[in-house]
Formats: C-alpha cells, sequence, structure tokens
C-alpha cells in the first residue's frame, strides 16, 4: 500500500492524559515534600508561624512548577511528529535530534497496547509510536507491513515500582542529610545509593530516553550522593560535630 508519506500527530485525548499522570505525580511529590517539612519543623520545635510559611511557600513554587510543567508539556505535544513513507520512518520532537530508520535497517517491531517500537541499527536506535496518535490504526498498518510485529518485553519497572523507589530514594536522602546519628545517616546514605545506582542502570538501558537526559539523571543523583558523603566525612575532617 503505497499512499505517500503520512504525517501523524498526537491527540488530544493524548495530551490530556499526560497531564492527568503529570499532576498526579507532582501532588505525590509535594505530599512527600510537605511531610518531610514539617517532620522538620515539628522536629526543631520551629514557631507555627513559621511552619506555616513555609508550607505557604511551598505550595505556591509547586502551583507555579504546575503551571510551568503544563506549558511545556503542551508545548512538546505540539513538537512530536511521525512522518512514515513507503521505505521510510522520520520521528520528530523537542527533546532530541530528528530519528529516521529506513525499512530495510529495522531488524525489531514491538507492539504492545501502548503502540509500537521499532528498533534499528548502524547506529543503534529506536523510535516509539505511541497509541496515542491520530489515526493509529493507518500508522500501525504502514510499519507492521514491514515486519511483523513482536510482543514488547518491558525492559524497565513498572510505574507503581518506580513511583516507590523515587519516593524511598527522597526519604533516605533527608535521613542522611539531617538525622542526627551518623550511623542512621549512614543507613540512609547506602540506601540512596543504591536507589539511585539502580535508576541510573534502569535509564540506561531505556533506549527511548535522550542521552542530555540520561546525563543530567546522573548528574543530579551523583550530586546528591556527593552532599550525603560530605555531610558524613565533615565530622572526620574536623568541621563539624
Amino acid at each position: 500500500m503505497d499512499l505517500g508519506v503520512q504525517v501523524f500527530r498526537l491527540s488530544e485525548e493524548s495530551l490530556r492524559r499526560t497531564l492527568r499522570m503529570q499532576l498526579r505525580g507532582g501532588a505525590i511529590l509535594l505530599g512527600i515534600v510537605l511531610f518531610i517539612g514539617v517532620g522538620a519543623a515539628v522536629e526543631q520545635a520551629a514557631d507555627v508561624r513559621v511552619a506555616i510559611v513555609l508550607i505557604g511557600v511551598i505550595l505556591v513554587l509547586s502551583m507555579l512548577g504546575v503551571l510551568r510543567e503544563r506549558t511545556r508539556a503542551e508545548k512538546r505535544h505540539r513538537a512530536y511528529g511521525w512522518a512514515i513513507g513507503p521505505d521510510v520512518l522520520r520521528h520528530v520532537s523537542s527533546e532530541a535530534p530528528p530519528v529516521e530508520m529506513a525499512r530495510t535497517e529495522i531488524v525489531r517491531i514491538q507492539e504492545s497496547p501502548s503502540g509500537l517500537l521499532l528498533e534499528a541499527v548502524r547506529p543503534r536506535r529506536a523510535v516509539f509510536v505511541p497509541a496515542g496518535v491520530e489515526r493509529y490504526a493507518l500508522a500501525r498498518e504502514l510499519l507492521t507491513s514491514w515486519r511483523a510485529p513482536e510482543p514488547l518485553i518491558r525492559r524497565g519497572p513498572t510505574r507503581a515500582i518506580a513511583l516507590g523507589g523515587m519516593a524511598m530514594g527522597l526519604l533516605a536522602w533527608f535521613g542522611g542529610r539531617y538525622l542526627e546519628s551518623s550511623v542512621a545517616a549512614a543507613a540512609c546514605t547506602l540506601v540512596y545509593a543504591l536507589i539511585a545506582g539502580w535508576f541510573s542502570w534502569v535509564v540506561f538501558r531505556e533506549q527511548l530516553i535522550p542521552p542530555k537526559t540520561r546525563a543530567l539523571f546522573v548528574i543530579l543523583a551523583a550530586g546528591g550522593l556527593l552532599v550525603l558523603v560530605w555531610r558524613l566525612l565533615l565530622p572526620a575532617l574536623g568541621g563539624g560535630p
């Protein structure tokens, strides 16, 4: 079937679904930050007015962050596009350089309810065509005519495990940074290091994450670990109790 070059964009329903997911994730993160902030204020016997101001500042900053991320998500949504020709697929986005693969370069097509994952070699690259694109049935028909799809093998953890790991890592970081007991702080630091190492391994296994995003994640994780290690070493260096 030769229909020339067909261009596909993400649907509006896909955008609404993405925004709902971001809102849920932001609410979970906000709850964790508020819990830690209030707990620290109570532990330090801070003035009630100070605690209220702290909570207000966190809420305002969170609202501003949600609005900013919503605008960015809408811009990313508009920038995504897939062009499918008789023998070539090209994917463009605002987060990474365009990816192009010829029909003869594709070594595997994997399928799940979420969409199609196409993999090519020399150089190794991957393109995901989500089920949320407009006219997905046509896109699927065009691509699967190149090669029979296989069931998608999930490489990373489920969303629930990922969110749980992030929450544990955040709590471990705060424990390593602020707990008075050096033994407890060292235990939290070890937990954080294990979780950060696991997430780094997961991130580098996932082909669809842009290289810059991978590098930023590793820099942030390593920076957090350095802060905890410095906190443990500071007493030995005579810089603190």
